[in-house]
C-alpha cells in the first residue's frame, strides 16, 4: 500500500475510535437516563399506589366514622325513647298506688258504713208499720249476711244495701191491699189488708162488717167507726184495680190523736 494511503488510514481510524468511544458513552448515558426514568416512573407509581391506598383507608375511615355516628345518634334516640317510656310507667305505676291506697282507705270507710245503714234498716223495718214484716226482715238479715260473705265484693255488697233501701223507699209512693189471717182479740181472722204509703194501715173483715187501722202510739190494732166501712171497701177495689183511682175518704192516723 501506498505511503499516503496508510498515513490517511490512521487518522481516520483514530477518528473512529473516538467516534465509537463517544457513542458508547453516550449510550451509556442514555441508559442510565432511561433507567433514572423508568426508576422514577416505578417510584411514582408505588407512590400513587400508595396515594391510592391511603385514600381508600381514608373514605373507610370516614364511612366508619359516618356509620359509628349515625349508630351512636340511633343508639342516643332508643335511649331517650327508653327514658321517656320508663317515666311514663313510673308515672302510671304511681298512679296505681295512690289508687290503691284510696280504695284501701274508701273499703276501710264504706265497709262500716255499710253495716250501721244495714242495722239502721233493720231497725226502721221493725218500727214501721207491720206490713209484710216476716218477709221485710228476713230480707234485711239475707242483707246483712251478705255484707259479712268475703266472697262478694264491696261494690256489689253496696249494690245490694243500695237496692234493699230502694225498696224500702218505693213503699212510701203507692198503695196496695193483700188478703192475709189476721189474730185480733185471740181469734184469727180473714181479712183484707190496705196499705196507704207507709202512711196508714188498714183491715177489713171479708165480709165487711169491722174495719181497723195499726194505731202507731198503741202498737197494736184498733178498731175504725162502722161509718168507715164503706169508705174503706171503696179504697180496697180502687187498690185492686177494681174501680178507677178517686180520692179516699179515709181516717189518718196520727201520733197521739189517730182517730
Amino acid at each position: 500500500m501506498h505511503g499516503w494511503m496508510r498515513r490517511a488510514l490512521v487518522p481516520l481510524v483514530g477518528g473512529l475510535g473516538s467516534l465509537l468511544v463517544g457513542v458508547v458513552v453516550l449510550a451509556a448515558g442514555v441508559k442510565d437516563s432511561l433507567d433514572v426514568v423508568s426508576q422514577t416512573n416505578n417510584s411514582a407509581a408505588a407512590s400513587q399506589t400508595k396515594i391510592d391506598d391511603l385514600a381508600r383507608e381514608s373514605r373507610n375511615l370516614v364511612e366508619d366514622y359516618r356509620r359509628l355516628l349515625d349508630g351512636s345518634e340511633y343508639q342516643a334516640s332508643y335511649t331517650r325513647e327508653l327514658e321517656e317510656l320508663q317515666q311514663a310507667q313510673q308515672e302510671q305505676l304511681q298512679a296505681l298506688r295512690e289508687q290503691i291506697t284510696q280504695a284501701r282507705i274508701t273499703r276501710q270507710r264504706i265497709v262500716p258504713l255499710m253495716r250501721s245503714m244495714a242495722d239502721s234498716l233493720e231497725k226502721f223495718v221493725v218500727l214501721d208499720l207491720p206490713f209484710h214484716q216476716e218477709e221485710r226482715i228476713a230480707a234485711v238479715m239475707e242483707l246483712k249476711q251478705h255484707l259479712r260473705s268475703p266472697d262478694i265484693a264491696v261494690a256489689a255488697k253496696l249494690r245490694i244495701l243500695l237496692e234493699a233501701y230502694q225498696l224500702e223507699q218505693d213503699y212510701g209512693g203507692t198503695i196496695e191491699s193483700w188478703r192475709a189471717p189476721l189474730q185480733l182479740a185471740g181469734e184469727e181472722l180473714s181479712v183484707e189488708y190496705l196499705r196507704v204509703g207507709r202512711v196508714a194501715l188498714y183491715f177489713q173483715s171479708l165480709d165487711g162488717a169491722s174495719s181497723g187501722y195499726w194505731s202507731v202510739s198503741a202498737q197494736q190494732w184498733a178498731p175504725l167507726e162502722e161509718s168507715y166501712n164503706r169508705d174503706l171497701g171503696q179504697a180496697l177495689r180502687v187498690a185492686q184495680n177494681l174501680t178507677a183511682p178517686q180520692l179516699l175518704n179515709l181516717p189518718l192516723p196520727v201520733v197521739g190523736d189517730e182517730q
